[in-house]
């Protein structure tokens, strides 16, 4: 077994070196670190601080009234400030010469088309309110018994099918799609590997001192080994950073699916890497490899777009639990549903089990493959001459 170990290092190693020597890594491996490093600091570079509306009123505001509009404020992420005004058309002419974005006279709110709705309906519930308490006490009710009205809160929200956390929902349908388009790259490369030993009969020259298992897991764990760097140099920093700021836009938790999503790369990879190495062991010419990995891709693309179809489905329907949990297409789906926040943690390791239990299998069954087509040559190998146990000899 040392033996064999050894003689699979250094098929990988020779295929590492090569891979990392070649100016296609250097620069997609450099644009990576360049789009990570950007996603984490250039929210802050360009964070502003917190916006400001600036309220006119007639004479100086109340303090129960500023209380309730610096609340309200508050409560989009703004800054109130205060425009005292002599009469309500002053009140008026602040507004509309962009001096105030609202304007309180009485019982009127001026405001303008151009300023969020939402905070409009906030300014005006907070002035609702001040109006609402002084009634309540001109009622002889005591301040008391008004905070007491003014506790009721409205009935918890709670929303069904849908993911906890938006914006690490979003994050992790991402991370769904980074893992498709590394596996399906490092699947590619595999193959044209492969092909390309074959057709220049390097192949030929490795097999006569080493296992067709050994070139073909050390030309897996090559590509395999540099597909997984990349991954890490984009997911570093992203994982840093949202952990040490909060200004990039991704909660803390998403660096836990993050983190997650490369361990799924390593799963997802193992389950289709070999079956791309068999498929380029069938053909002859380097022109036939696009076609021969065609079912592959299919398979993969079809699990990509369950990952979409679970993004905007409710987690805990049938389609989104068996897409999550089907070994060929847990390693797409099932970051995208854990990242919603909604899947109990044993579905989570019974995926990742079955997913580890097929790969072996396929790892097993592809051996077989690789090793029987590398013996044909001169024409492309068709897969039954070479799934069948007669074809070997």
């Amino acid at each position: 077994m040392s033996s064999w170990w050894t003689g699979t290092r250094l098929v990988a190693v020779r295929a590492i070196t090569e891979n990392v020597r070649s100016r296609t890594f250097k620069i997609v491996t450099a644009v990576l670190l360049l789009l990570s490093a950007a996603a984490v600091s250039v929210p802050q570079l360009l964070g502003e601080d917190a916006a400001t509306y600036t309220v006119a009123t007639v004479g100086e505001p109340p303090a129960d009234l500023v209380a309730a509009l610096d609340v309200a404020a508050q409560a989009v992420g703004v800054e109130a400030e205060y425009l005292p005004r002599t009469n309500e058309d002053a009140v008026r002419r602040a507004v509309d010469d962009g001096r105030a974005q609202f304007g309180l006279a009485g019982p009127v709110l001026f405001t303008t088309s151009q300023v969020d709705t939402a905070a409009a309906a906030l300014v005006s519930q907070a002035v609702t309110a001040v109006e609402v308490q002084r009634r309540l006490e001109a009622a002889g009710l005591s301040p008391q018994q008004v905070a007491e009205l003014q506790s009721v809160r409205p009935p918890e929200q709670v929303v069904v099918g849908a993911a906890q956390d938006v914006d690490r929902a979003g994050a992790g349908f991402l991370v769904g799609v980074v893992l498709y388009m590394a596996v399906m790259f490092a699947g590619t490369t595999i193959a044209t590997s492969v092909a390309v030993e074959k057709s220049t009969r390097i192949s030929e020259v490795l097999l006569a001192v080493l296992r067709p298992s050994q070139v073909m897991v050390g030309t897996v764990l090559a590509v395999g080994a540099v597909t997984l760097g990349q991954l890490l140099v984009l997911a570093t920093p992203l994982v840093v950073g949202v952990r040490v700021t909060d200004s990039i836009g991704l909660p803390a938790a998403a660096g836990a699916d993050i983190a997650l999503g490369v361990v799924w790369f390593v799963l997802g990879f193992l389950i289709y890497a070999f079956v791309f190495a068999a498929a380029g062991a069938l053909v002859n010419k380097m022109k036939e490899v696009n076609t021969t990995v065609v079912p592959i891709s299919m398979v993969l693309i079809a699990a990509y777009l369950l990952g979409i179809l679970v993004s905007t489905e409710d987690a805990e329907s049938t389609v989104s639990v068996v897409a999550s949990m089907f070994p060929l297409s847990a390693p797409l789906v099932m970051p995208i549903r854990w990242a919603g926040g909604q899947v109990p943690p044993w579905q989570l390791v019974v995926a990742m089990l079955l997913t580890a239990a097929t790969a072996a299998l396929l790892a097993l069954f592809a051996s077989t493959v690789y090793r029987r087509a590398l013996l044909i040559t001169g024409r492309r190998a068709k897969l039954r001459e070479v799934v069948r146990p007669r074809a070997a000899g």
